[in-house]
């Protein structure tokens, strides 16, 4: 058995263990479970957004809709593409508001997620993590206070895991000229750091 075969089904067993969880879903998430993709290779990058959209849920893949599409252009702009990295959220269910709209998790629902979080970068072991926005990357470094515009481009160590925090490629942010220019600029500093 290969490393990326012995990788997958470690996550297999993981995933399995965050469906069978009856306290992982609050009572404001969908019910469909969105693992993460990609490539389980030695050295792959690992990007992390915050939790499952409406497109995600359908589809059952992350960043599949419009945030996914301006994901794309970042990557293929450092000559990456979804084929060469794994995508994942911190959250794995779609957290909604009361009326059904896309919401941002809780920090509940964040730290209840970071020790699966956590297990599924063990499995991965990446030599970088991307924190796409900050829900993902104030419950990665467990820094409440952490503001995007300071922590932006930047690169952390948490645990051995060195991890570089972006703006999240939302069209709402990407519509802002600073905004997506301060992605671009963390996104550039993905392949000169070695990778």
């Amino acid at each position: 058995m290969t490393a990326a075969e012995q990788k997958a089904l470690k996550l297999m067993d993981l995933y399995a263990r965050i469906i069978q969880d009856p306290q992982y879903r609050s009572r404001s998430m969908g019910d469909i479970f969105v693992p993460g993709v990609g490539l389980f290779e030695e050295n792959t990058i690992v990007f992390i957004g915050e939790a499952p959209g409406r497109e995600e849920e359908k589809e059952r893949l992350p960043f599949v809709g419009p945030a996914g599409k301006n994901l794309d252009i970042l990557l293929e702009e450092i000559g990456l593409s979804r084929k060469r990295v794994f995508i994942t959220n911190l959250v794995k269910y779609r957290p909604f508001t009361p009326k059904g709209e896309n919401r941002r998790p809780t920090a509940r629902e964040s730290r209840y997620a970071l020790p699966y979080l956590l297990q599924e970068l063990e499995i991965l072991a990446p030599p970088l993590v991307v924190c796409l926005g900050l829900s993902a990357a104030k419950t990665l470094l467990m820094d409440e206070n952490l503001k995007m515009e300071k922590a932006n481009g930047n690169f952390y160590t948490i645990q051995a895991l060195r991890i570089l925090v972006t703006y999240h490629p939302s069209p709402f942010n990407y519509r802002n000229p600073q905004k997506r220019d301060a992605l671009h600029m963390a996104f550039s500093k993905i392949v000169p750091a070695g990778f």
